[in-house]
């Protein structure tokens, strides 16, 4: 893991550079080919590594995931193991966390990674040293402007390569819930800075409050305004089941459902249960964490 510093200037990369677009169909015709006929050595984009979510949920190129749900149901939890998934497949990530701070994070992600709830002091030094060059941290807790984001973002893709980024949460970067203004604003810049660079942003950002936490919520929850989803490829909305958690059933305690998938062919739900001790959101009942390869 490394940090970057809140001390930098990032004045440099406030704005996007302009290029030229205007491009010829023809152009297009190996990519449209591939399309159809993909080679079979073809790079595939990196996914969760969860088997049900294999052929159903990708996070590819240029493209930007809202993952959405209520105050602490677990949303950047989940996030938070995909991303151990992404490094795993070779991806550079940089996170954005404006409500945890990055000794925190390690913690979280330490146990995920160890599968269990006090990794030892040598596994510990392995998982930071297997961070290294896989994982950056940008130092900074609370609100921040959102061109500051973008700033930081654009910094980050070139002095490091960054492929994957992790902004949590929209709220701490556009002052008000009723600024829809400033957020259609913002999360426009984030899906032409995908475009642009060729990277995938993850945006972490919260629902309406509605009559129960027992209701699972849908995409028309997504606080703020409508153009948020109407602007991002991919929206998911993570839920904790606190009634299966009452109960002591067997049904799953947290359910991922993708509410729209602009370059996939699948939209639904997947059902996982947490498992405390390693933090880890298992497949089934009787799952057990795994504990991922560093090498």
């Amino acid at each position: 893991m490394q940090l970057i510093r809140d001390t930098i200037d990032f004045n440099a990369y406030q704005t996007e550079p302009e290029s030229h677009k205007v491009r010829s169909a023809v152009e297009f015709l190996e990519e449209t080919i591939s399309a159809f006929y993909p080679a079979p050595n073809a790079t595939l984009p990196p996914r969760p590594l969860w088997d049900k979510a294999n052929g159903k949920i990708a996070f590819r190129r240029g493209e930007v995931s809202l993952w959405a749900g209520i105050n602490g149901h677990g949303k950047s939890m989940m996030l938070s193991q995909v991303a151990l998934d992404l490094m795993i497949q070779g991806e550079k990530l940089l996170i954005l966390s404006f409500e945890m701070k990055p000794a925190r994070q390690m913690q979280r992600m330490s146990r995920q990674a160890y599968a269990g709830d006090v990794p030892p002091k040598e596994f510990l030094t392995v998982f930071h040293k297997w961070s290294d060059e896989k994982l950056w941290i940008y130092d900074h807790n609370g609100a921040i402007k959102w061109q500051q984001v973008m700033a930081v973002m654009r910094y980050a893709e070139q002095h490091f390569g960054i492929t994957q980024f992790v902004v949590d949460s929209l709220m701490k970067c556009v002052k008000g819930d009723d600024d829809y203004n400033a957020q259609k604003d913002f999360v426009n810049e984030l899906c032409a800075f995908a475009q642009a660079r060729q990277v995938h942003v993850h945006l972490v950002h919260h629902v309406r409050k509605g009559e129960s936490e027992d209701k699972a919520p849908n995409k028309f929850d997504i606080k703020g305004a409508g153009a948020i989803t109407d602007q991002v490829d991919n929206a998911f909305i993570v839920w904790r089941n606190k009634k299966a958690e009452r109960a002591k059933s067997n049904d799953p305690t947290a359910i991922l459902k993708c509410d729209k998938q602009r370059n996939g062919e699948w939209e639904g739900s997947l059902g996982f249960w947490f498992h405390l001790e390693s933090m880890q959101y298992l497949e089934r009942l009787d799952g057990v964490p795994m504990r991922y390869s560093l090498r």
